[in-house]
């Protein structure tokens, strides 16, 4: 995801393209020899570590699937969505199609609805799933495939930070107007900002949507960006930059990483990132004692959003009987107990406490109360066919409402005209 979730796109890695059935031409799924049926499966992934834990992933399912023979091919976060596109044009997606849940609405012509009965086939069950987790996979009430993961949004902080300032460090029942006051007294005692805004779109979207208690998409589907709560607690967010100055503006559009560096490198006592990196913050790398938290509530109280990606059959999928089985082993208990040991926070909730058990001693108690108050209620984001345009706009027209070049409320107005449809 551009969401950097599991951090899995650092580096190229290039995609095959001609080795399943699937993607060949042939669209028979059997091998050369004709007698094992041979399934790809696309993935993201940026560096060599994240390539072995895909391996991993992978043993695990073969060994559940030994009449089918896997295959992975890989590329970049970067340059998936791009050569997925490629290869969607030309009817040759991978049979098993990794798929982010908040892009799923514009491949959805290119994957096959999963059926009860494909479940079955697939030996995989709604309940083993929450309906969050689940739903990051549907569009328009069907079922377009199952995920591996599951994520939310984090607030995590500096506890030497807050120590200094003499604050008490945040907790899993803290309000915006506490996060507030802690960001300005921080700012004030201690010469460093409060916290680190954001340019990504879940990392700078989620303040203002638990503030306002709603979504930058309706319930119907439709792009909500100058829905005037929204609109009131997003200029609120950006001027944590230009009124209150607890935040710093980033330099240039080109600057992803702009709010984990402030806050890795102790520029910046507070941001707000994914679960996905929950380990990282809090761990013993950090040059100073990170702590985390659900997101602060606004007025109407505890808000979240439930993100994650998983794996669909592609439409031209000439064996499809075969897929069902790969796709009940990458994303059954065997393979999301894997995910569980490589840190990964596993979508199927059986499969979730072996995260937490995985969990350093010393972190384990506050992260196991923190993920569980954020997901408790959280619900699917929602997108529009057009999100990816939308989020690739965010970074260049952020930077110029934090620079004070242009108002929050004709960024959003901008972004609604040109892609509220």
């Amino acid at each position: 995801m551009k969401l950097r979730i599991a951090a899995l796109a650092v580096a190229a890695v290039s995609i095959v393209t001609a080795t399943s059935a699937c993607g060949s031409g042939t669209g028979d799924g059997a091998s050369s020899g004709g007698s094992k049926a041979t399934i790809t499966w696309s993935m993201w992934s940026g560096d060599n570590e994240s390539t072995k834990k895909l391996q991993e992933q992978m043993a695990a399912a073969q060994a559940l699937v030994p009449d089918v023979k896997i295959e992975l091919q890989t590329a970049p976060w970067a340059d998936y969505f791009t050569k997925l596109n490629a290869t969607m044009a030309s009817g040759k997606l991978a049979c098993i199609t990794s798929m982010n849940g908040q892009r799923l609405s514009g491949y959805t012509a290119a994957l096959t609805p999963l059926t009860d009965e494909d479940l079955k086939v697939a030996g995989i069950a709604r309940t083993d799933y929450n309906p969050g987790a689940l739903s990051v996979m549907e569009h328009g009430g069907k079922l377009y495939g199952l995920p591996y993961d599951t994520a939310t949004m984090l607030l995590f902080y500096n506890a030497d930070l807050f120590k200094k300032a003499g604050v008490e460090p945040p907790t899993n029942t803290w309000t915006i107007d506490q996060f507030e006051a802690a960001a300005k007294t921080i700012t004030e005692k201690t010469g460093v900002k409060g916290f680190a805004v954001s340019l990504d779109e879940f990392q700078w979207l989620s303040l203002p949507m638990a503030k306002a208690g709603l979504q930058a998409v309706n319930e119907a589907g439709k792009l909500d960006l100058t829905n005037p709560a929204f609109v009131k607690a997003a200029e609120w967010y950006s001027g944590l930059v230009t009124g209150l100055k607890v935040s710093s503006a980033p330099p240039s559009a080109s600057e992803s990483a702009w709010d984990p560096g402030q806050f890795e490198n102790g520029k910046a006592a507070m941001i707000l990132d994914g679960t996905w990196n929950a380990t990282r913050y809090t761990g013993k790398d950090m040059p100073f004692t990170g702590g985390a938290v659900r997101l602060p509530a606004g007025p109407a109280g505890p808000f979240g959003v439930a993100l994650g990606s998983g794996y669909g059959i592609a439409a031209n999928c000439a064996n499809k009987q075969a897929a069902l089985k790969v796709l009940g082993a990458l994303a059954g208990p065997k393979t999301e107990a894997v995910i569980a040991k490589q840190g990964g926070y596993p979508a199927q909730l059986g499969s979730q406490p072996l995260f937490y058990d995985a969990l350093p001693a010393e972190t384990k108690d506050g992260l196991t109360t923190a993920f569980k108050a954020a997901f408790d209620g959280a619900s699917a984001q929602r997108v529009t066919p057009e999100w990816e345009q939308i989020t690739t706009a965010f970074p260049q027209e952020l930077v110029s409402v934090y620079t004070g070049q242009k108002p929050m409320a004709d960024m959003l107005g901008g972004l609604q005209q040109r892609f509220g449809k």
